[in-house]
């Protein structure tokens, strides 16, 4: 058989997959439709329905008891809404949410799956409210019956500081997390209107919706009440990007110019010069082995200008240059930030989250990620006794391995599709 003969053969089956891949998105997506309008969780629901607080005999006053209407009338100064997805009590879980309760916020736990007795007695003892939900419209449909439960009850009117986070990110403890406090109470004491973990370029300039903190201005604004009112909490991962995380930063956030973001290029700029003048520069080995592989870039012989700088100083075991380290910048503002610089912004600006899905989108072997994990925690916990930072290496190492990589799914294309999981991690070029 030709070489020629074998990429005409190679050529339809390339299609048909991609053909296939639309076919699987359309028709999750038809179903989301047809399980919000049809289905008894969707639109003949609410939010009162879709939450169902976890109850358990001889509790008085604390996180889920609706016995008393009157429990829950007084409002904390500062709310933090947290949506997991997990039966269990993570180890990453409970430090997140032991770190927001050190920051002042009463936590309103709402899961998006069927929480075991074991980790309920938990939340409830670190938790102000603890719900399970009836899961339609992943985080973002929890975020939603979030807002609106508590703008029903009047605590918006209420409270100075409202928190909306969700548990896609595998939380560091100990330095990172004190880092993390000392921002919150920063910003609550600033003229700053709303604060971001991570911002990012892609499809449109938009506030990731991992970790986000607003003020009143915000969160009793009409804009803000009039999208979560609006919007249709559909279990489809496109629209969730689309009309959810995206749409609302063009319709609210970027109403409100005056706004933090924690972890940006610009300040792992900053970090980097200090490093740069303190240290007599910055190994270019030392950032690279930070980044995800460049081999898949190099193999599809799509090496940028700003990656070649780097490999080639790292492969002459050469510091960067003061010009050369905004090429690092140039990366992560052409890529998703929360990945090409997952481990800069915990190493260098002590940032405490790390995504989960860092070998499922192929941008990390799991032994760099899982390497890296334990290189920052233990960084970060310092002299905490090592058999708790292999705990929390050991969850991230056992999400990784359930998770798996990319050729995982060689055989699974319809939930690769629906994951959004088509090919493993290439470099973008600039303005490509």
């Amino acid at each position: 058989m030709t070489d020629s003969f074998k990429k005409v053969l190679k050529a339809p089956l390339g299609l048909w997959k991609k053909i296939k891949i639309k076919v699987f998105i359309l028709s999750d997506y038809l179903q989301a439709q047809i399980d919000y309008w049809i289905g008894r969780d969707g639109r003949r629901s609410t939010p009162g329905k879709r939450l169902q607080p976890i109850d358990h005999p001889g509790t008085s006053g604390r996180a889920g008891v609706t016995s008393s209407p009157r429990a829950f009338q007084d409002t904390p100064e500062r709310i933090a809404l947290f949506i997991a997805y997990a039966k269990r009590l993570t180890h990453s879980n409970k430090a997140y949410i032991e770190t927001l309760s050190r920051a002042g916020f009463a936590v309103v736990y709402i899961n998006n799956e069927a929480t075991n007795p074991e980790a309920a007695k938990v939340l409830e003892d670190i938790c102000w409210r603890v719900f399970d939900r009836r899961n339609i419209g992943r985080d973002f449909g929890g975020f939603r019956d979030g807002v609106l439960l508590l703008h029903g009850e009047g605590h918006l009117e209420r409270c100075q500081l409202l928190c909306i986070a969700n548990d896609s990110m595998q939380f560091i403890p100990g330095r990172n997390a004190q880092a993390l406090v000392s921002a919150l109470d920063a910003f609550a004491i600033s003229e700053k209107q709303a604060l971001f973990s991570h911002i990012s370029h892609q499809i449109q300039t938009h506030y990731q919706s991992y970790f986000q903190v607003l003020k009143p201005e915000i969160f009793r604004s009409k804009p803000f009440l009039k999208f979560w009112k609006d919007y249709l909490p559909l279990s489809h991962r496109g629209h969730c990007i689309y009309n959810g995380e995206i749409a609302l930063s063009q319709m609210v956030y970027r109403r409100f110019p005056s706004v933090e973001t924690l972890y940006t290029s610009d300040k792992l700029q900053e970090a980097l010069e200090s490093h740069f003048s303190a240290e007599g520069g910055v190994p270019a080995e030392e950032v690279l082995r930070l980044m995800p592989s460049p081999a898949r870039t190099s193999q599809r012989r799509k090496i940028g200008y700003s990656l070649q700088q780097l490999m080639q100083q790292s492969d002459q075991h050469e510091n960067l240059t003061g010009a050369q380290l905004y090429s690092i910048a140039d990366l992560i503002e052409n890529g998703n930030p929360s990945h090409i610089a997952a481990f800069l912004y915990p190493f260098y600006l002590h940032c405490p989250f790390v995504k989960h899905d860092l070998c499922t989108a192929g941008s990390y072997t799991m032994a760099q990620a899982i390497g890296l994990f334990r290189e920052v925690v233990r960084q970060s916990m310092g002299t905490v006794e090592n058999a708790q930072v292999e705990r929390l290496v050991d969850e991230f190492k056992d999400l990784m391995y359930i998770r798996g990589v990319p050729l995982s799914y060689n055989n699974r294309l319809r939930e690769a599709a629906i994951k959004g999981i088509t090919g493993t991690f290439v470099y973008p070029s600039t303005y490509e």
